[in-house]
């Protein structure tokens, strides 16, 4: 439902005023033929029967609603209009002369140019023709040629106008409703990219911390304590996701990842060159991290994890791998429609980079995110040192720096 604003006229008032004016226009004549003779009862029956009959087909030509029935019937209301304009102009005379100038600005309306200009300054010719025919002097000519134009162009320019603006009002509706809709997708996306991960950690950390109960109570706090602190990270998540935006940190990432992916018992090595990214590259990249782990704990049984950062040829690479899929995970792939990795995708076109995700025969599972590294991301000083070196092991968080 479109809701107006009090500055908006309603999409009915340019009709109305067209008609209006063709009641008044008509009221005008028709107090003329009173006052020009003593007209007949044929006269008068004559010319309100006229009246009513284009003053029907007008509300059809300039209803806002009545487009389609314009498209399919248009040209046959307008030669029915035609009819019923000039006809009674033979016998009305100078009284009827303002009529003319309706059918000329339907013309304007239904027909497509030229065809429509010429229809307008036929329009205006016949009336001058018809008037001369009835007796008219010259000026009596000219007003009903004027009166025409005039006419017509205010039954176009109103309706056209109103029109106009309808168009602009359905376009700013459509506007608003894909900004809710790209609104709801960026919190569906985000809710799944952020949450995803903490709610798998959670729950492999609650099933650890139930296993270790009553066997190893000092690792079981720890494990408690991890658990506290990731359902707080989630807690700070959600508050970022509804306020539009949320930075994540590669490095920090990768670490938790690596604790995480340890906890379930896979063995994980990292490669991370520390180079320095803009905070949106750095996000995206966080996420797909997030995500590769995500699906590596829920739709596979790994029993080895590999992540790479590098840089090459002015491009940054994540390189992210695990093992032990399902043997139909490349069909599911290819059924999918939407879901994370689509998102990931979309969001490494956000920064230009592309995304590619494939499962390989060797049962390994890869993903590759790059994108461009940009002025922003040059490579750091690094003299006197070396990038860290492949970690392996079961405590990545005391060997991954």
């Amino acid at each position: 439902m479109v809701v107006l604003s009090k500055s908006e006229p309603p999409p009915w008032l340019a009709t109305g005023i067209v008609l209006s004016v063709q009641s008044a226009v008509a009221v005008l004549g028709f107090l003329n033929l009173l006052a020009s003779r003593r007209p007949s009862a044929g006269h008068i029956c004559l010319f309100l029967a006229a009246f009513v009959a284009v003053f029907v087909l007008q509300g059809v030509h300039c209803a806002p609603r009545a487009g389609r029935f314009r498209a399919r019937h248009g040209r046959r209301t307008l030669a029915l209009q035609a009819l019923l304009t000039y006809a009674p102009l033979l016998a009305l005379g100078l009284t009827w002369a303002g009529m003319p100038g309706f059918l000329a600005g339907s013309a304007l309306l239904i027909l497509e140019p030229p065809l429509s200009v010429v229809a307008f300054v036929a329009a205006a010719v016949l009336t001058g023709a018809c008037t001369l025919l009835a007796g008219q002097q010259p000026l009596g000519v000219a007003i009903g040629v004027l009166s025409c134009g005039v006419n017509g162009l205010m039954v176009y320019g109103v309706t056209r106008i109103a029109s106009w603006s309808a168009e602009v009002r359905r376009a700013r509706d459509e506007v608003a409703r894909l900004a809710v809709e790209g609104e709801r997708l960026r919190v569906a996306r985000d809710l799944h990219d952020l949450l995803g991960y903490s709610l798998s950690a959670i729950t492999l950390k609650g099933e650890l911390v139930a296993r270790l109960v009553g066997k190893d109570t000092e690792r079981a706090h720890a494990e408690l304590r991890e658990v506290l602190d990731i359902s707080r990270q989630a807690l700070a998540d959600v508050r970022c996701v509804a306020h539009g935006y949320r930075q994540l940190s590669l490095t920090a990432e990768l670490e938790s990842a690596a604790r995480i992916l340890t906890t379930a018992g896979i063995t994980v090595e990292v490669h991370d060159e520390r180079l320095p990214l803009r905070e949106e590259t750095g996000t995206v990249l966080a996420t797909v991290v997030r995500e590769g782990m995500t699906n590596i704990l829920r739709h596979s049984a790994a029993q080895n994890c590999r992540i790479t950062v590098s840089r090459t040829a002015g491009t940054l690479v994540l390189d992210m791998a695990g093992d032990g899929i399902p043997v139909d995970t490349g069909e599911r792939m290819a059924r999918r429609s939407g879901g994370g990795l689509d998102n990931l995708a979309r969001r490494l076109e956000g920064i230009g980079g592309t995304f590619r995700a494939c499962a390989g025969e060797d049962g390994w599972f890869r993903i590759f995110a790059e994108c461009p590294a940009g002025p922003a991301d040059p490579p750091r000083d690094v003299s006197g040192s070396s990038p860290s070196p492949w970690l392996s092991g079961r405590r990545p968080a005391d060997s991954v720096r």
